[in-house]
């Protein structure tokens, strides 16, 4: 895949998230989880934090492209790989079967979604044929239980003729402040849905809202999350997306939108303009107790695009009212800036992915950022992330990749160290842990780097790396990594 190509995948597909993930691309955030914030994904009720791994490029029984989930459990000792539970649309009791280019894993959120007290988790299979409805889109629900994630339901499409790539993206939150998560579904199209819960194992759900964009959308959403950035218990849902930039449709704009949550669902009659982007995160960074939103941009100003030659990430802050743009952002951070390691250099992918949550306990969150196409020496595209320390101002970062003493492997061309990042508390200390994706590590089997979080910040003291192999998998082209949720 040319590098063009691969970068917006990679932002696409796992920001978030992906994810994380607030939930695609975006996790936990810093002050204490209510409903309308971002779910920890404990998917077997243990207390531990776990995390789902996203292998969309994976081949599954002979299926090029099919896709499959990992997830691994957590422990007293952080993410344990010897306990994990492996999902693919050829495993028993999970609807469909694995077909060439159906990209399981594509986009990825969790959330408690039929109230049971484990952790649900849905997957995006956005290239799934339905029928004669070529790449029409699946998302499926694998249900959380004592023993962990355990079989499947579909969520229904509403409106399957109108758009293609039925969860290209995903997002959970409680956008109208039931008590219920309900569940974002990005398309093709203009156009989110938002899937009101309860779900069940059954299929059935509560009605579905359409989502529609400001802009017409050229490909679809691009990235979608969840947070509450107005503190009113009611999730607020935030899109990216590309527009047309010249009167001809030549060229394209990323932009981004908010929807604030309201006792209807998303308030769509009154979108919030924001900066546009490829991946979000959502959480409390100068802990005033509303999410900020961070927005990464890896494109590039000689693409036509707002972004710096090396990426941006762009934070807006939270606020009573709501996120406030403006024209002074809290912080639009590129490794030009000051205190932020590295160098704004073309290409780099600065903002590939981005993470908040609180890893130092100190209640403001960290944002973490992937710089996947970081050279490191002759090593072209090895990759790095940043981790900014949290706080009413954001100045500087510290930089970790795999030439980061204690840190497992060392920098080879093409691994993407960065592709997706998580801050999630995995080993229930308090802080939050960093789980570092390197998507194409070894020509493109992947892997991931866990690194524990302390009252100093993120260690790399007991760091440890895992990929397909470790976890009785082949170890060939998948891209493991590509999308984490946690």
């Amino acid at each position: 895949m040319p590098k063009n190509q691969l970068r917006l995948a990679l932002a696409t597909a796992t920001a978030a998230a992906l994810t994380g993930g607030l939930l695609t691309c975006a996790t936990a955030p810093a002050t204490a989880a209510s409903a309308a914030r971002a779910y920890k994904a404990d998917f077997n009720g243990d207390g531990y934090g776990d995390v789902a791994f996203a292998a969309p490029y994976a081949t599954v029984g002979g299926k090029g492209l099919a896709g499959y989930v990992a997830v691994v459990y957590g422990s007293s000792t952080g993410l344990n790989p010897a306990k994990r539970t492996v999902v693919s649309q050829n495993t028993a009791g999970v609807p469909g079967t694995a077909e060439e280019e159906d990209f399981f894993g594509r986009a990825l959120t969790v959330g408690d979604l039929n109230g049971d007290g484990y952790t649900d988790l849905a997957v995006g299979a956005p290239g799934e044929d339905v029928g004669s409805d070529t790449d029409g889109g699946s998302v499926t629900v694998l249900w959380g239980s004592s023993s962990g994630i355990k079989n499947g339901t579909t969520v229904k499409d509403p409106a399957a003729a109108s758009h293609d790539e039925w969860g290209r993206g995903l997002t959970a939150g409680d956008f109208n402040g039931d008590g219920r998560p309900d569940l974002a579904v990005g398309t093709s199209a203009s156009h989110a849905y938002v899937v009101k819960g309860r779900f069940t194992t059954t299929g059935t759900t509560g009605s579905a809202q359409k989502t529609g964009l400001p802009d017409k959308a050229k490909y679809g959403i691009d990235a979608m999350a969840a947070g509450d950035t107005n503190g009113d218990k009611k999730a607020d849902l935030v899109l990216t997306y590309r527009t047309a930039l010249n009167s001809d449709g030549s060229g394209d704009w990323t932009k981004g939108v908010a929807y604030l949550g309201t006792t209807s669902g998303p308030e769509t009659s009154v979108p919030r303009p924001l900066n546009g982007g490829t991946s979000i995160a959502l959480g409390d960074i100068d802990g005033d107790g509303y999410d900020e939103i961070a927005l990464g941009n890896v494109f590039t100003k000689e693409e036509g695009h707002e972004g710096s030659p090396g990426g941006k990430v762009v934070v807006i802050r939270g606020s009573e009212g709501g996120p406030v743009n403006g024209d002074v952002p809290m912080a639009e951070l590129t490794q030009d800036s000051t205190g932020v390691p590295g160098t704004d250099e073309a290409g780099d992918g600065f903002g590939a992915s981005v993470s908040i949550a609180d890893v130092n306990g100190d209640g403001y969150g960290e944002l973490a950022i992937g710089v996947p196409f970081e050279d490191i020496g002759s090593n072209k595209d090895t990759g790095s992330t940043v981790v900014i320390a949290g706080g009413t101002v954001i100045t500087g970062g510290r930089g970790i990749s795999q030439d980061t003493y204690n840190v497992p492997g060392s920098p080879e061309s093409m691994d993407y160290f960065g592709s997706d990042v998580l801050l999630s508390d995995v080993d229930k200390d308090g802080h939050a842990d960093f789980t570092v994706a390197a998507a194409f590590e070894d020509e493109g089997v992947g892997a991931v780097t866990a690194l524990h979080g302390s009252s100093g910040g993120v260690t790399t003291a007991g760091a440890r790396s895992f990929g397909p192999g470790t976890l009785g998998l082949s170890r060939t082209y998948g891209g493991f990594g590509t999308g984490l949720i946690g």
